[in-house]
């Protein structure tokens, strides 16, 4: 990927791209992004593993990455229907529906203005709880602990997970927990203070669950030498 940018505004975090010819990697990360390639809107679903883009020729994008739980209430669609997906708007939404938002992506000058307001839309309400579990969970919070801010049971704390983030509460909580490691190694904690500070049982934990969920260990991601 070239000449990558991100800016991250109250809707979500814009970001635009330039792919080459090849292989580009996504990597789980808990959320959803809402992309425009200059031909199709596309849903990318929250992922539960590394996505290979694969890219024929160089391709534009710009997209704006939704926060885990939000891009549901966007599109009014259950995020496990999309999970580990890339679908067109128009597979989700009637022609009707998706052509006023293609309309103005085509005629746009600035395409991200265009997403910005399509992820202020709202076919559903965005449940106060959203934020506070995926912030609980990712902060090593038990996942009985959590369900009680929702006031229900474990099954129940699943079904409303799975809707809203695509995946149960356990492996939302091991996705956003090795985001959080991966960030820290990239600004160049060491990785006995990362698997502490992010409530890995210890470093070989750590491993294994980036090896599980990324692909490769956390040395990869390491800032520096």
């Amino acid at each position: 990927m070239a000449g990558a940018s991100t800016s991250e505004t109250a809707r979500g975090a814009v970001w635009s791209a330039e792919h080459e010819v090849g292989t580009a990697e996504i990597l789980p990360d808990g959320c959803m992004d809402l992309i425009w390639d200059r031909r199709r809107l596309l849903v990318a679903g929250p992922d539960t593993h590394p996505h290979q883009h694969v890219c024929e020729s160089v391709e534009h994008m710009v997209g704006i990455r939704l926060a885990p739980g939000v891009a549901p209430c966007v599109l009014g669609v259950p995020a496990y229907d999309v999970r580990d997906l890339r679908v067109d708007l128009t597979d989700l939404w009637s022609s009707a529906e998706a052509a006023p938002w293609l309309d103005a992506l085509c005629a746009a000058a600035e395409p991200s203005a265009v997403l910005r307001r399509l992820a202020d839309t709202r076919r559903w309400e965005v449940p106060g709880w959203v934020t506070p579990v995926a912030d609980a969970l990712a902060g090593g919070r038990r996942v009985d602990e959590v369900a009680g801010l929702l006031g229900g049971t474990t099954r129940t704390f699943h079904r409303h997970a799975l809707r809203h983030f695509g995946y149960g509460p356990k492996t939302l909580q091991r996705i956003l927990r090795v985001r959080a490691a991966r960030v820290d190694l990239a600004t160049g904690v060491e990785p006995a203070q990362v698997a502490a500070g992010r409530h890995f049982a210890d470093q070989p934990h750590m491993h294994r669950e980036f090896l599980d969920l990324v692909g490769r260990g956390p040395d990869t991601f390491r800032c520096g030498p």
